[in-house]
């Protein structure tokens, strides 16, 4: 992301500027979140996690706590603190807000981007595929993608927005990853790029509606066929 993308989305969480400690917490225990190396449903325990990153349990808190606005983290009263779970309604309202907002991103993006956009694009779409790279990395190459082409869209509020709806498909596909199971294959993104690279609007929609529905379909299938381990065994971290 843009640097004015990442202290919109660094306002969004509540995080002052000067609060680098706390900003260092908040981009560990989100990593570790988005990854998967803290699952769906974890205990989440400050002393833990301060030990973990080298620092005090105060930033530690103010990150949780930025990260509970945020959704990623819940608080269950007389039980503690987790790792948000995976739900099948998150996922299919996840969908649905994707499919509001991608094609009218898209199409503002073929309007207003420029030839160094486009060729930013590019790049982008090519690393999502990229030989040799890691699972994790190609699921945030997916993410970042498309929030680049919220960013050539020029709204501002459709960056954080877009941005939270793939990370929650990030760590679910992260999830998957650390099951064990196969990897979602991207095949349809040089077919957007190149869509929005000739500006036919009529295109650009059905590409970006085909995409998030085969995404979309992925998702289903994987949870309606047993495959929903969506937390960990409970343990604390």
């Amino acid at each position: 992301m843009t640097r004015a993308a990442t202290q919109c989305l660094k306002r969004s969480c509540g995080l002052s500027s000067g609060s680098s400690m706390a900003q260092q917490a908040y981009a560990s225990l989100k990593r570790d979140i988005i990854r998967c190396r803290l699952r769906p449903g974890d205990v989440i325990v400050e002393a833990w996690l301060a030990e973990r990153y080298g620092m005090s349990k105060t930033p530690v808190r103010e990150a949780i706590n930025a990260l509970r606005r945020e959704g990623l983290v819940v608080v269950v009263p007389r039980r503690g603190t987790f790792v948000k779970p995976t739900d099948l309604g998150d996922l299919q309202d996840t969908y649905r807000l994707r499919r509001l907002l991608e094609p009218e991103a898209a199409v503002l993006a073929s309007q207003r981007a420029s030839a160094e956009d486009l060729d930013r694009l590019d790049a982008l779409s090519a690393a999502t595929v990229a030989a040799n790279t890691s699972r994790p990395d190609l699921n945030e190459a997916n993410r970042l993608l498309h929030v680049a082409i919220a960013e050539v869209a020029r709204v501002s509020l459709m960056i954080p927005m877009i941005n939270t709806l793939h990370e929650e498909i990030e760590r679910f596909l992260n999830l998957r990853g650390e099951l064990g199971r196969a990897p979602y294959a991207s095949v349809n993104h040089g077919r957007l790029v190149e869509a929005i690279r000739r500006g036919s609007e009529e295109e650009i929609r059905q590409v970006v509606l085909e995409g998030i529905e085969r995404s979309r379909q992925y998702m289903l299938d994987t949870l309606l066929s047993g495959g929903n381990e969506t937390s960990g065994a409970g343990k604390p971290v």
